[in-house]
């Protein structure tokens, strides 16, 4: 029973630490990092101000601890058995899907770290630019496990050429999203099949030349 009462705080310590980074990131991406206050963020996911503190620290390490809160790696990972045993076309297709809906999924967050008052901070684009490359690292090793039938590049250049492609989906997202105006049924389908042409093509290219 002493057992069971540990793990229920652990767990409530968890859920609270949860709650104050999603009131945050509601907040900051919504209003602003600089205009937002801890009193606000307390309120808003209902718990004492101090609490903050006693987690995070301060306010800037909060942001902190959001920006690195990114999830894809692991969304891709899970996925990475299955986008495996595919062509590669297909494979990247599939990637290409699943980086946008995750995208979707994490709106606050995307507007969050490319609003220009964090595009400003240095220690934040930091952070921003560091996860870019994990993705595309990730995205690298997937073009290791997909099916290929005549060689493959380098791996600093299957880096770079997935770095490419996530970049082109965000710009992509982004603009759309700002405009406010809804996509057709299978635009994005057909925008996400295009980049993988062009990703694979100039794979090819640079691989004969």
């Amino acid at each position: 029973m002493k057992g069971d009462g540990s793990l229920a705080k652990r767990e409530s310590k968890e859920s609270k630490k949860e709650r104050i980074l999603q009131a945050a990131l509601h907040l900051f991406s919504s209003q602003g990092f600089h205009a937002t206050t801890t009193k606000e963020i307390a309120a808003a996911c209902h718990v004492a101000e101090g609490l903050i503190f006693y987690y995070f620290g301060d306010k800037r390490a909060l942001l902190l601890a959001i920006v690195r809160n990114f999830t894809f790696l692991m969304r891709l990972e899970g996925d990475g058995l299955s986008f495996a045993k595919l062509p590669m076309d297909e494979a990247l297709y599939r990637y290409g899907l699943s980086y946008l809906s995750f995208l979707k999924d994490n709106i606050a967050y995307i507007r969050l770290i490319w609003s220009p008052e964090l595009l400003q901070d240095d220690e934040v684009s930091k952070e921003v630019m560091t996860l870019i490359g994990r993705i595309g690292s990730a995205g690298g090793d997937l073009l290791d496990t997909g099916t290929v039938h005549s060689g493959q590049p380098d791996k600093d250049l299957q880096e770079i050429a997935m770095t490419m492609m996530t970049s082109t989906l965000l710009v992509h997202f982004l603009l759309q999203s700002r405009s406010g105006q809804d996509t057709a049924p299978g635009e994005e389908e057909a925008y996400i099949r295009k980049v993988v042409h062009l990703l694979l093509h100039g794979l090819l290219n640079e691989r004969l030349t």
